[in-house]
């Protein structure tokens, strides 16, 4: 694929869908702008705001200890749901802060997980975390706090995950691990004391045998006191706990997610690595490390559309399709009693409808009439901006949290004039660039107002332009949208499924180009059809939609729609629809990018397909990218555990996108379906504090309650299809066609297995770009210590591995050896990794470090059973002798009375007990 001796540098400045989090800022050692935001089904209760506030206050002085004295929390902001009781008063109006990009939510329960809190974190070591997950349950309920330890240092522990990209270092699925001739506690540090107990009792689990393991349902209990003072990230539970593990007392060989996702590095290590303290931040007194709160709630919807009408709208259709998609926004998205008004601009700015209050659909036709139907002139983008701005302060004289959607094509080379009046306006900014050459500087208005950000090419079949506009609202959820150019006579043929958790207010999209109408069909699960006379059809476009009146039957749907024109032409069909009522937990598709900072700059492309905040697991997900020239990859998304995936079977589906076609704005949606495979929903792996099973305080065992466990800790789920648009990123530069810049990706699932003095390797195959192709070859090096093979893989020893013929990408390898004599040392271990090349001799980085613990049972613990047998056989024995002693001492005795009866020498009393103790001895 070429030389080796090229480094592309991309310049990509990622546009990243609506998941991204608010931007928390250090300033002055203190962390501002971290938003706390409670669920809108979360019953109103001003005791949980007050909970919030403590256990803050509590994590930060825990997180100014726990940091030596680096850093804490200065600015704490707590979101309130508009369904909670305004009160102006006590409670601000939020501005650019949104629940869907809290950086802490307060959710209702994940099955399963129940009460647990947890952080999603699914990019990898030193990676930040998507959001922190607690329950009002979790923050109201003190018992939780003997089972997780203090709210505040839990906290600590989240933050860890969520801020620095450290993990767990416990094992709930393995507790214990084999230490040469001994079993250890999966633990971080190593002298963290305690007792391995079951139940009350801690003398039923024994370690010191390798042989025999710990047996299910033994447990480490901790000393509460103690003088140890780390881990925080193993349990808060202990008292003196206030640190992290560093280098000096990390456990290296536990087999935890911290030393199998960061190359065996402390937690402590990790965190001095970030952006927060590479610069080494000195350890100073701040004063108060208490923060300030503001308590802010959502507001009813405030909503300009700032539309672009240059003359350069008037090419490829781009007026009619904004008039398509703003009609459908206005008359089916938008919410009932939320404001909108309409601007619009070229050289200068034109209020076509001041704010307006949506009551109806007469007031939604009013609305649709003020679109524009005539484009001209050139691009003055702030001058738009300026008038919304008069528009939404129209209200109550204020622009704060109210909105704008901003739509343009043209470049305009005066956008950043505008910047700072939109930085202190508190609006947040949707901006949809049309077409390839929207101004560059576009997307950093939704940057710096944590607005949502979509780029729709000209290419009519993307339907991008439609599925920018239906993001604009999160109660709507979208089942398919596709598109494709139809020759005269032919039709866009397919299917969906309506699931039962969806199914009010369905919708049918149907959009075609030319003047004559298509044939339209539809058919429900029971057969009932829908022909094109039950369409609306606009008067100013081609668009007609079909609302399914109450719930939509839950089944198969079919589609048909005919091109009846002489000519080709271009034709989509999208599908909506909301959940089916309060109570429902459709799965729910969010998506997100991944850009590296260092070579080879490659894309990672992420999808959580979750249910009730549960991994929804067997799902088919692929992105569909959409390239500046048009141009269509798909990519297949896998939650594989391999590649990309850092945990299978997580509900997060990921890629490596590595194809390219030319500079500009990508976009890119997610298609998830399940359709008649096994498809199930389930607990999943998350990164959380652990429940702690009890306790040792002054040698007394303490219990907690048992972990809540649901009774079905996997579910299947109906089946069910989902769309779902990811955004945009721009692309700069790219690589030459003729140079291979990507390498193997890294191996992440190594497992080492010894089975008679030979050792099995397995791993799920890489790619020769990525994860896709076929490697040249692999490396395998073994070393008897794990840190040979992290800090000098090459000085390793080589294992011949020229038998292996790669398979290609995503297929599970297994390679076996067998021990050299002189490593069959027993209680010893042997350390193994992996790196694979392409055929221009890119390398991956070093795989995962696995390992096999070499052990020889001695005699006497060689076979528990015979051990079993031994001991029956000596007490058995002993017994016997006994018995026969016991009658000889009879015979003695009934010897004597006859003797005595017949004048013979009888034996004193005292010789007999003496024969009697014998026994009794014996």
């Amino acid at each position: 694929m070429g030389t080796n001796n090229y480094l592309v540098v991309f310049s990509l400045f990622l546009l990243l869908p609506h998941l991204t989090s608010s931007k928390i800022e250090l300033v002055d050692k203190g962390y501002r702008n971290l938003v706390i935001a409670i669920h809108k089904a979360v019953p109103e209760n001003p005791q949980l705001i007050e909970k919030i506030k403590e256990m803050l206050k509590e994590a930060s002085n825990y997180l100014y200890v726990a940091t030596k004295f680096r850093v804490f929390f200065k600015d704490v902001k707590i979101l309130l749901p508009d369904t909670w009781t305004t009160k102006p008063d006590l409670y601000r109006k939020a501005t650019t802060e949104t629940y869907s990009r809290a950086n802490v939510i307060i959710a209702g329960q994940k099955n399963s997980k129940g009460d647990e809190p947890y952080t999603l974190q699914y990019e990898g070591c030193g990676k930040e975390g998507r959001y922190i997950h607690f329950t009002p349950n979790f923050l109201l309920n003190d018992k939780f706090i003997q089972a997780y330890g203090p709210r505040g240092k839990v906290f600590v522990h989240e933050w860890a995950h969520l801020r620095w990209g450290v993990f767990n270092e416990y094992n709930e699925y393995q507790p214990f691990y084999r230490d040469g001739e001994h079993y250890r506690v999966t633990k971080c540090p190593k002298d963290l004391s305690g007792k391995v107990c079951f139940g009350n009792d801690c003398s039923k689990c024994n370690l010191e045998n390798a042989n025999d393991p710990p047996k299910e349902g033994c447990v480490f209990l901790p000393e509460k006191y103690q003088e140890t003072s780390s881990s925080i990230m193993y349990t808060p539970v202990v008292k003196s706990v206030n640190q992290f593990c560093n280098k000096s007392n990390h456990n290296q060989d536990a087999p935890n997610d911290q030393n199998k996702f960061c190359k065996l590095k402390s937690a402590w290590e990790v965190i001095l690595e970030s952006e927060d303290f590479r610069n080494a931040n000195e350890a100073t007194d701040s004063g108060s490390v208490e923060p300030q709160f503001t308590v802010m709630q959502e507001s009813q919807t405030i909503l300009c559309l700032v539309l672009d009408i240059s003359g350069s709208m008037s090419g490829s259709q781009r007026l009619e399709r904004l008039q398509q998609s703003s009609t459908l926004f206005i008359e089916k998205i938008a919410k009932e009693e939320s404001f909108i008004g309409i601007v619009t601009f070229n050289n200068i700015a034109y209020v076509k409808k001041g704010l307006t209050y949506v009551s109806g659909d007469d007031v939604r036709k009013i609305l649709v009439n003020a679109l524009p139907t005539k484009a001209e002139g050139g691009t003055n983008i702030c001058s738009g901006i300026r008038d919304a701005f008069e528009v939404l302060s129209e209200d109550d004289g204020s622009t704060e949290g109210d909105e704008i959607l901003l739509l343009t094509d043209g470049e305009d080379s005066g956008i950043s004039s505008c910047f700072e009046a939109v930085k202190t306006s508190g609006t947040i900014v949707h901006t949809i660039a049309l077409g390839p050459s929207a101004a560059k500087e576009l997307e950093m208005l939704s940057e710096m107002t944590n607005g949502k950000k979509y780029y729709a090419s000209d290419n009519f079949n993307s339907n991008g332009l439609l599925e920018a506009f239906m993001e604009l609202s999160e109660e709507q959820i979208q089942l398919e949208s596709i598109g494709g150019t139809q020759t005269a006579g032919d039709s866009l043929v397919g299917f969906t499924y309506i699931d039962s958790e969806v199914g009010f207010n369905t919708t049918f999209l149907v959009t075609w180009q030319a003047d004559v109408k298509p044939d339209i069909f539809i058919e429900d699960p029971d057969g009932k059809e829908y022909l094109t006379k039950d369409f609306k059809l606009q008067d100013k476009t081609t668009v007609g939609t079909l609302i399914i009146p109450g719930k939509a039957k839950t089944g198969k749907w079919s589609y048909s729609v005919q091109n009846t024109a002489n000519q080709a032409q271009p034709m989509t069909i999208s599908i909506t629809s909301q959940p089916s009522g309060s109570k429902s937990e459709p799965v729910i598709v969010k998506t997100h990018l991944q850009q590296p900072s260092e070579p080879p700059y490659t894309i990672a492309i992420y999808a959580e397909v979750f249910k009730n905040f549960m991994p929804v697991r067997n799902a088919n997900v692929t992105a569909i990218v959409e390239t500046a020239s048009t141009k269509i990859i798909p990519v297949t998304l896998q939650d594989n555990g391999a590649g990309a995936d850092l945990v299978k079977n997580d509900g997060i589906y990921s890629s490596y996108m590595t194809d390219y076609d030319g500079t500009g704005r990508y976009n890119f949606k997610v298609q998830v379906s399940k359709l008649q495979n096994e498809t199930k929903a389930a607990a999943g792996h998350t990164s959380g504090a652990m429940y702690v099973q009890g306790y040792l305080e002054n040698g007394t065992v303490h219990l907690n309650p048992p972990k809540p466990v649901a009774a079905d800790e996997d579910f299947p789920v109906e089946n069910f299809v989902r769309t779902k648009s990811g955004g945009t990123f721009m692309v700069k530069v790219v690589p030459p066609a003729n140079q291979d810049v990507f390498p193997p990706c890294q191996i992440t699932d190594l497992s080492a297995e010894l089975l008679n003095n030979t050792v099995i390797l397995a791993w799920t195959a890489p790619g020769d770009d990525m994860d896709k192709g076929t490697v040249a070859e692999y490396e395998i090096r073994k070393s008897k210590q794990a840190v040979d093979l992290r800090d000098n893989f090459h000085n390793a020893t080589q294992i011949n591995t020229s038998s292996i013929i790669p398979l290609t990408a995503r297929s599970r390898e297994q390679f076996s050896f067998d021990l050299e004599e002189e490593e069959k040392v027993n209680n010893s271990a042997i350390f193994f990794a992996v790196v694979s090349r392409d055929e221009s001799l890119l390398a991956s980085d070093v795989s995962n470090i696995a390992h096999v613990v070499i052990y020889h049972p001695s005699p006497k613990s060689r076979d528990p059973d015979t051990s079993n047998q031994n001991r029956k056989l000596t007490v058995g024995l002993a017994v016997s002798l006994v018995t026969i002693i016991l009658c000889s001492v009879l015979g003695l005795i009934a010897l004597i009375i006859n003797k005595r009866n017949s004048g013979m020498m009888v034996l004193d009393e005292e010789h007999v007990r003496k024969k009697l103790n014998i026994v009794a001895d014996a």
